[in-house]
C-alpha cells in the first residue's frame, strides 16, 4: 500500500463566515487546513519547498487580488492547484484567474460536497 501524505489545503478569503467553515470542512475530510485573510498573509508564510496541495481562493481583496497572487506564483515557477470561489463569477478577474491557471471558478455560496469533489480532483 502506498502511504500518501495528508493533503494540505489553504483557504484564502477575507470573510470569516466563509473561510472558517471551509477550513473546518477540510479538516473533517482528514486534511490539514489553514485559512488566511489576505493574499499577503499567505505569501508571508509561504514556503516554496513545501507548497500546499491545493488553494481555495477568493478573488476580491482590498489590496492584492487573487489573480495577482496567482500571477505572482506563476512568475516564480510555482504551480499550485487552485479553485476560485467568487460572488462575481462573470467579472474580468474570474476570466483572468482561469487564464492564470485556476482549475475551477465556483460561485459562492458553494455546497460543501461540491467543493470537496473539486478539491479531490485537484489533488489526485
Amino acid at each position: 500500500m502506498i502511504n500518501r501524505p495528508i493533503p494540505r489545503i489553504v483557504v484564502i478569503d477575507d470573510d470569516d463566515s466563509v473561510s472558517e467553515p471551509l477550513r473546518m470542512l477540510m479538516e473533517l475530510q482528514g486534511w490539514e487546513a489553514k485559512s488566511y485573510h489576505s493574499c499577503e498573509a499567505f505569501l508571508a508564510e509561504f514556503d516554496t519547498d513545501d507548497p500546499p496541495s491545493c488553494v481555495v481562493l477568493d478573488l476580491y481583496f482590498p489590496r492584492m487580488t487573487g489573480v495577482e497572487l496567482q500571477q505572482s506564483l506563476v512568475k516564480k515557477g510555482i504551480t499550485i492547484p487552485t479553485i476560485v470561489l467568487t460572488a462575481r463569477p462573470d467579472g474580468s478577474l474570474a476570466l483572468s484567474s482561469v487564464e492564470a491557471g485556476a482549475l475551477e471558478v465556483i460561485t459562492k455560496p458553494v455546497k460543501g460536497d461540491q467543493l470537496i469533489e473539486k478539491i479531490e480532483a485537484a489533488i489526485n
